[in-house]
């Protein structure tokens, strides 16, 4: 019995006798048993931890679709980079081909006239032919636009769809 009467004087025992008792008046109150609530937060729980497996499904298919997206986008940038430098040294050896043929010509020109309907030929040609490389260098570049672009805008549609279809 000293021992009861000694949890009467404590004010720890008497807060946690306080404190119990007040859980299982608002257990009371609310109709809730003890045993049903570890099994609500048990349910609760799984819910939880199965709509997070879930998210972390859908992030990690996202993650893998834009790493799958971005690697081909920069294959088609090397390639795209590797045919804009094979054109453009493609034009520079044209170009210096057309200089070094027009030296040779200039070397045996026979009168200062011949030499000025030369060069005047000469001027005509690297025009046309500055023309014709730059339109030809414009066609390229928007077509290798469009190809890089291509895995984004798929990527983007498959996105799309998806979300309309959810």
């Amino acid at each position: 019995m000293a021992d009861e009467n000694d949890d009467a004087r404590d004010p720890m025992a008497e807060m946690r006798r306080a404190g119990e008792q007040a859980a299982r008046n608002a257990q009371d109150a609310m109709g809730m048993d003890p045993a049903r609530m570890n099994e609500t937060f048990r349910e609760m729980t799984q819910r939880s931890m199965e709509q997070s497996r879930e998210a972390y499904s859908r992030m990690k298919s996202a993650a893998e679709e834009a790493t799958r997206t971005l690697e081909s986008t920069m294959e088609n940038v090397h390639q795209s980079s590797l045919q804009l430098s094979k054109r453009a040294i493609d034009a520079m050896r044209h170009n210096a081909d057309l200089g070094f043929s027009h030296l040779e010509k200039l070397m045996s020109a026979k009168s200062f006239a011949e030499v000025v309907e030369l060069q005047t030929s000469y001027v005509r040609q690297q025009i046309e032919t500055s023309t014709d490389q730059a339109k030809e260098m414009q066609s390229l570049t928007q077509s290798i636009a469009q190809d890089m672009l291509k895995p984004g805008r798929e990527a983007f549609q498959r996105a799309s769809d998806a979300a309309r279809n959810m």
